[in-house]
Formats: C-alpha cells, structure tokens, sequence
C-alpha cells in the first residue's frame, strides 16, 4: 500500500528541489498564443523570482498573470525521476517596488555575497509567481512506499 507524505513534508521537499535547481521554464499566454520561457529563479519559500529584461513574457503576463512552470531535478534515470509543476499567478516588479526588492534579495541569497556588491541594470524588472498549486513528482518515493505524486495546494 502507497502512503501519503505529510503536507509538511511534501512542503519541505518542495522547498529543498526550489533551492537545488536554477532554472525553470514558465508559460505565458495571451490571445490564445502560449510562451514558454527557460529563465533562472530565484526562491524565497515557495515564491519564485526571476529576473527578465522584458520580452514577450512580459507582454503576455499584462494580458494574462496566470502562468505554469515546470522545473526538474538532472534526469539520471526513471527510478530518480524528480520534478514540479506549478500553477499560479505573476506579479511584475519594477525597480523601487517591494517586489523587486524581495526579489533582488533572492537573487543576492542565491548567488552570495561579493565584492564589489552584486546590481542590476537599470531596464531590469522582476517577475513574483506566487503558486495556487504545486504538483511534486518523486519516483525514488515508491521505494520507500510512498506515493510518487503529491500536490500541494497554497
């Protein structure tokens, strides 16, 4: 029999592959036309922060906030299988925002501290997903007699 993991639990592993991988692809829409993007994120909890110079997922996001990402651990084999896709909403933060800051304070976390201090250019702005929705996929769980799919709802 499959066992379910405690929401505290799939939260955590959630949190722990958000802090193992670097990059993601988020989809866009609008006008029935959709956009994946491969960007770097940056997590606080389970909030993400990317950071763009604009583009199309720009435009589609003040059309439409809702997005998807999809985010995977380094494929070594289907027994290890290990990855998340996310459902929720986007924010654009431009610089001076609480938005940007929260997320340029991300990006400083992630990439640590240096000397001189790390900045951005001036064009940049910062996109916030807050997730509704976080389907985590496990495969290493089976062996341990859990099941390998779990969703978080937030």
């Amino acid at each position: 029999m499959e066992h379910e993991l405690s929401l505290q639990h799939v939260e955590a592993l959630i949190i722990r592959l958000l802090e193992a991988c670097p990059l993601c692809v988020i989809a866009t829409c609008s006008d029935n036309i959709p956009r994946a993007s491969t960007v770097e994120f940056f997590p606080i909890g389970t909030t993400l922060y990317i950071l763009t110079e604009g583009g199309k997922k720009i435009e589609n996001l003040k059309r439409n906030s809702h997005v998807s990402l999809a985010i995977h651990a380094e494929f070594t084999g289907w027994s290890d299988v290990k990855g998340l896709q996310i459902t929720g909403v986007a924010e654009i933060g431009e610089r001076g925002s609480s938005i940007f800051n929260e997320g340029f304070q991300a990006y400083q976390s992630r990439r640590g501290s240096q000397n001189p201090p790390l900045s951005l250019p001036e064009f940049m702005s910062i996109i916030k997903v807050k997730p509704a929705k976080i389907e985590y996929l496990d495969a290493s769980l089976a062996a341990k007699g859990y099941k390998v799919r779990h969703t978080l709802l937030l």
